[in-house]
């Protein structure tokens, strides 16, 4: 019994879905056709619109929005965690999680938040075209 289970564990442990690569431009682009629902999600190349954090009543779970300067979304972050410091207003950020059409917002389990001097210059659109091409 105690065998079947580890071995359960163990299955259940490589079996974490994979995320789906794409920035702000693409999900809008897809909104609508429900391609995205239910479907794990890596979403980059965007930042934190200024003035748009709302923390809850213990500061663990904000609701913000993104925008990569010409699309903008809702964000509700779902997840466990403590977010990193550098998570604020303008930051590069990079979210784990789900696209939830019913409500037109990303539900976010992770939140990577990036020193922009570190990127400047660089494209997440690359990135991007860089992991599909290596599938």
């Amino acid at each position: 019994m105690i065998a079947a289970g580890l071995v359960f564990l163990l299955v259940r442990g490589f079996e974490e879905p994979t995320a789906t690569h794409l920035t702000l431009n693409t999900l809008s682009q897809k909104i609508g056709t429900n391609t995205w629902d239910d479907q794990r999600i890596q979403l980059g190349g965007s930042t934190v619109v200024p003035g748009s954090i709302k923390w809850d009543k213990y500061r663990h779970r904000p609701e913000f929005s993104i925008t990569d300067g010409q699309h903008t979304l809702q964000v509700r972050y779902t997840g466990n965690a403590v977010l990193p410091d550098t998570f604020r207003d303008e930051s590069q950020v990079v979210l784990e999680g789900r696209y939830n059409s019913a409500h037109n917002l990303f539900e976010a389990q992770v939140v990577f938040a990036k020193c922009p001097s570190k990127y400047e210059g660089q494209s997440y659109e690359g990135h991007v075209q860089a992991m599909q091409a290596g599938k």
